[in-house]
């Protein structure tokens, strides 16, 4: 597993994200010209997600990998037309596995959790204005940064001795997905890949 040392702790990793994600969005507010209050609500969205996690780890040598299921919640301003920045969260059972062969003749149980932060720009291709379709349908990509806490719990069976180990990683994120808007509601598809993770999944947003 690729991991990068963990130079702050998780709780200052993530407030320094989150005020680089206010950050960006106060820029690009200011820089957008003045508007009433309901012309930037309008400008703003908010979703949730359900989606599928390929995830590998590894621990002491064991190479595991494993698939879950997991939720997640985004938001995100629109900073000018087809082109968001979007701050977003979602948590994993990323490893789940029992009765692993250990070294000589240990059997362990393996759970990872997984919480990631992730801020991306997103770019949209509206096939409504390129193909003057009928309906709102979209493509988009997006790239960004994400900060994962990983919790890793090791049971050893027979002895049901238990020992916990908190760890971190942080990287680039990129992704791909489709959108089709109806009215203030949009339906999206989307694949993400950042480090050892791979995610599929269907979100639901909200455009205020």
């Amino acid at each position: 597993m690729r991991t990068t040392p963990k130079t702050l702790p998780s709780h200052a990793r993530r407030a320094v994200l989150a005020v680089a994600a206010l950050g960006g969005l106060a820029a690009a507010s200011s820089a957008a010209p003045t508007e009433p209050d309901s012309g930037l609500r309008s400008r703003l969205y908010v979703g949730l997600a359900v989606a599928a996690l390929d995830f590998d780890d590894a621990y002491k040598g064991l190479k595991l990998a494993d698939s879950s299921a997991g939720i997640g919640v985004y938001g995100g301003l629109r900073l000018r037309d087809r082109l968001s920045l979007e701050l977003s969260y979602d948590a994993f059972d990323a490893i789940d596995l029992h009765d692993v062969a250990g070294s000589g003749i240990v059997r362990l149980d393996i759970e990872t959790e997984r919480r990631t932060t992730a801020l991306s720009v997103l770019r949209e291709i509206s096939f409504k204005e390129l193909f003057d379709w009928r309906r709102d349908w979209r493509v988009y990509g997006t790239v960004g940064v994400y900060d994962s806490e990983l919790r890793r719990t090791i049971t050893m069976l027979g002895s049901n001795a238990r020992t916990s180990a908190d760890d971190g990683d942080t990287g680039l994120l990129l992704g791909a997905g489709v959108l089709y808007g109806v009215g203030r509601v949009e339906l999206r598809g989307y694949v993400l890949r950042g480090g050892d993770a791979r995610e599929a999944g269907a979100a639901v947003q909200f455009k205020f």
